[in-house]
């Protein structure tokens, strides 16, 4: 019988408690599965039944070679797969078994016995029957069971393969808390941006960056302070409004001229607004209004795109390259979600503050001769 249609059948009987006591798990469930994957259960050169370890015995002990055991399989009652797992393991380490199974016939737990840790984080895979897909689970045990791929060493290896990958997924998942600390409290200014920008979506109104960067310190404390209140956010205090970053020649602290008060509201509250030759544009952040003025400027001056991306460059990597590797050498786990194509395949870098943004912005329009203030006009809140 196929295995998809023999498990279709066990996951049938199952459901129906047919199993009583591991005898029926072993004859009716165990050993037909065995069968159909290549093992001959009247050859004892192939399988020994209540094999004798010198310790104790299990239940099968399947043999890669003649007389050699290369898997230990245990059976149990069914809702008693967690039973035995010790007793296994004992038996597995003492013979040098590389592989061993444990099973009630509806759960089938896969074990490396030479790998290290408890016997949780031994297991190399754990299969319900009753929950994965008939094909899924045939999938399963023929990996780990196919007698050919017993006797060849892939199923060892694929077990091993298995278990350092799993080793791996609960490392990364240990460090998680300590990755998050190290990156609140010295926080890149990709994070810094991106809790800006939900924020100003949410409530119309960027907070700077200096509250986000005391909101994400006061996580590594365990007691992050409302920091809006404290600078004046809170009910019954003045709203203070961020200091703006002003692409043009006047002084940093002069006011811009011809600009109302209203107008300032809204550059402070609403979408970004920026002027290329007289023309008005607005963006829903700064990092589209970044990309478009920059792709104007390229579009504007193409043969200039080189001196653009020279200009840009910042004290330790390029902002403007050819390829992602160039802007994020180290750091390619950025690449994807943020360059942005500014022309031709030239690339920009868009983990930067506002203000490393606004000197960029600068920095092309020196590249290009272009008039700050006059032909370009491009503020962003501060950062």
């Amino acid at each position: 019988m196929r295995l998809e249609a023999l498990l279709s059948r066990i996951k049938e009987r199952l459901s129906k408690d047919q199993y009583r006591n591991e005898a029926a798990i072993s004859t009716s469930v165990v050993l037909p599965v065995l069968r159909s994957l290549g093992w001959d259960d009247s050859d004892p050169e192939q399988i020994a039944p209540e094999f004798s370890t010198g310790r104790g015995r299990v239940d099968f002990a399947l043999f890669g070679a003649p007389l050699r055991g290369a898997v230990f399989v245990e059976v149990k009652g069914v809702g008693r797969s967690d039973l035995g797992d010790r007793q296994l393991f004992e038996y597995a380490f003492h013979e040098g078994v590389p592989l061993c199974i444990l099973t009630d016939g509806r759960d089938w737990s896969f074990y490396l016995p030479a790998g290290q840790g408890n016997y949780d984080e031994r297991r190399v895979h754990r299969l319900r029957l009753d929950e994965r897909p008939v094909e899924d689970a045939a999938r399963i045990l023929h990996r780990y069971l196919d007698r050919e791929r017993v006797r060849s060493g892939d199923a060892h290896e694929d077990a091993i393969r298995d278990y350092r990958d799993l080793s791996s997924r609960r490392e990364a998942s240990r460090l998680i808390p300590e990755a998050w600390k190290q990156l609140v409290s010295e926080p890149e200014d990709l994070l810094i941006e991106l809790i800006a920008d939900q924020t100003e979506a949410m409530s119309g109104f960027r907070p700077p960056s200096a509250e986000v960067l005391d909101f994400l310190r006061g996580l590594t404390a365990g007691s992050p302070k409302n920091s809006s209140e404290e600078r004046g956010f809170g009910f019954g205090r003045k709203e203070a409004k961020p200091e703006l970053i002003r692409v043009s020649n006047t002084p940093p602290n002069s006011q811009p001229e011809g600009r109302t008060a209203e107008q300032r509201r809204q550059i402070e509250r609403g979408p970004i607004q920026y002027r290329f030759f007289g023309e008005s544009f607005s963006a829903r952040n700064a990092k589209d209004a970044f990309v478009d003025i920059l792709r104007r400027i390229a579009e504007r001056h193409p043969d200039r795109i080189s001196a653009i991306a020279e200009a840009a460059q910042g004290r330790t990597r390029n902002h403007i390259a050819r390829s992602v590797e160039q802007i994020y050498p180290e750091r390619q786990d950025l690449a994807s979600s943020n360059t942005a194509e500014i022309f031709d395949g030239w690339l920009v870098g868009l983990n930067i503050a506002n203000r490393e943004k606004v000197r960029i912005v600068r920095a092309a329009c020196d590249a290009t001769g272009l008039r700050l203030g006059i032909d370009v006009h491009f503020e962003l809140p501060n950062a």
